[in-house]
């Protein structure tokens, strides 16, 4: 007795620690595992990197900007004087000439066009980043579609083992009655036919599962095993409120204010602009050039600049960006419009889901209830084991009819969230 109660523990402990030690998967560990592993998710660090280094070079604009120039030239004629000073030698200017020198120019007043070309950058980068989402969220939705067909494959996986078991049953009660004269033999071929289809299912269901692990796998980086238990996501999406947050959605508006930013830019280019400059070299002559040999110069100065015409080209450039930014609005108006109408499908598959999920448990009680009802019949020997057959495959019907509006309520709710851009 001791024995035997040992050994019961030690069964029930092993299968406790077997259990335990099943992969388990959610659809979180799916998605967050599918984003780090895809190659576009590092998308946004680099078009963060390549930014700012723009901004940095538009920002050295406003830094001195320094040249060296040299220069060697020999001329035929140089300038003479037309007479001669008694008592006096005249300067002779070299024919050959060099100078090397160092020019340096700063800006001092701009207009805001170095700001304004950095806005321009920046919401070029937040465009950037945003499609790059709108492509990563692509994959989220496929990841959603993955897991939703994997949960329905374990559901249906369940109901065929469950048919498989119960016609292993009535097979061995079928059996005994041939014994005993009270049913032919045809009735156990019927429903070993009928285990051999099933197990045909069983098979069929389990492969089309392993493949969609394979994919999972691939997506996202997880090693999984056939025998991972994947957990039922809790979906909950409010169904009275439509808003539209969706990356492709975001990316309009952040056009229209590039625009924007594009026109502040345009007008910067016509402002003033002031700018310091300063010269210092060595050369042959200097800047008197009746000096003779080398000299030190150097000139220090400031300048002004002033488009102040340009023929009306600022405000056809305006008038062009504010053309652009209303196509944008309608191109916006019309992908929203969409949206609507996608939303609005979604909504009613949810709420056919669960109409559907309501009737089907009455239907599975009612099919379970003729299910027992021919079974008892087939072993009075009142029904055929086909007409037994057909009522059990009519309860496994409904139970995979049940498991597929399961799965489709939750995917019509996670649609739901991510066309509304909840994902």
């Amino acid at each position: 007795m001791m024995y035997r109660t040992f050994l019961l523990s030690f069964m029930v402990a092993f299968a406790t620690i077997t259990i335990a030690q099943k992969q388990t998967v959610s659809l979180d560990d799916c998605l967050a595992a599918a984003m780090k592993t895809h190659p576009l998710s590092l998308q946004n660090g680099n078009f963060q990197q390549s930014s700012a280094l723009q901004q940095q070079n538009n920002d050295n604009g406003k830094l001195p900007q320094l040249n060296i120039n040299g220069q060697a030239t020999y001329q035929n004629e140089v300038i003479e004087l037309p007479y001669k000073v008694p008592g006096m030698a005249a300067p002779e200017i070299p024919k050959a000439q060099y100078k090397v020198s160092l020019d340096a120019n700063q800006l001092i007043y701009g207009g805001g066009f170095i700001d304004a070309q950095n806005s321009v950058e920046d919401y070029s980068r937040q465009i950037n980043q945003l499609n790059n989402e709108a492509e990563l969220y692509k994959m989220r939705e496929r990841i959603n579609q993955l897991y939703f067909n994997i949960l329905l494959a374990d559901l249906n996986v369940g109901v065929v083992n469950n048919t498989i078991s119960d016609l292993d049953s009535r097979l061995t009660k079928v059996k005994a009655l041939m014994k005993e004269g009270a049913m032919l033999p045809s009735a156990a071929d019927v429903l070993q036919a009928e285990i051999l289809k099933a197990r045909q299912r069983l098979l069929e269901i389990t492969s089309q599962k392993r493949s969609l692990i394979n994919s999972m796998q691939v997506l996202t980086g997880i090693a999984l095993t056939e025998e991972a238990i994947f957990i039922e996501p809790a979906i909950n999406v409010d169904l009275s409120v439509y808003t539209n947050l969706r990356p492709e959605f975001g990316v309009f508006g952040l056009m229209q204010q590039k625009l924007e930013a594009t026109k502040k830019l345009s007008v910067s280019k016509d402002l003033p602009k002031i700018f310091g400059f300063g010269t210092a070299g060595y050369g042959n002559p200097g800047y008197n050039i009746f000096k003779e040999g080398s000299a030190f110069f150097y000139t220090i100065g400031a300048k002004a600049t002033w488009n102040f015409w340009n023929w009306n080209q600022t405000n056809r450039e305006k008038q062009i960006i504010d053309l652009n930014s209303k196509i944008i609005e309608n191109q916006k108006n019309a992908y929203d419009l969409s949206n609507k109408a996608v939303v609005q499908q979604y909504l009613s598959d949810v709420i056919k889901a669960e109409d559907l999920i309501k009737s089907d448990s009455e239907i599975i009680k009612l099919r379970k209830s003729i299910t027992l009802s021919a079974s008892a019949q087939l072993e009075n020997g009142t029904i055929t084991a086909t007409d037994f057959v057909t009522e059990q495959l009519a309860e496994e019907q409904a139970l995979l009819a049940q498991n597929l509006h399961k799965m489709q309520l939750l995917q019509s709710k996670a649609l739901y969230k991510a066309a509304t851009g909840g994902l």
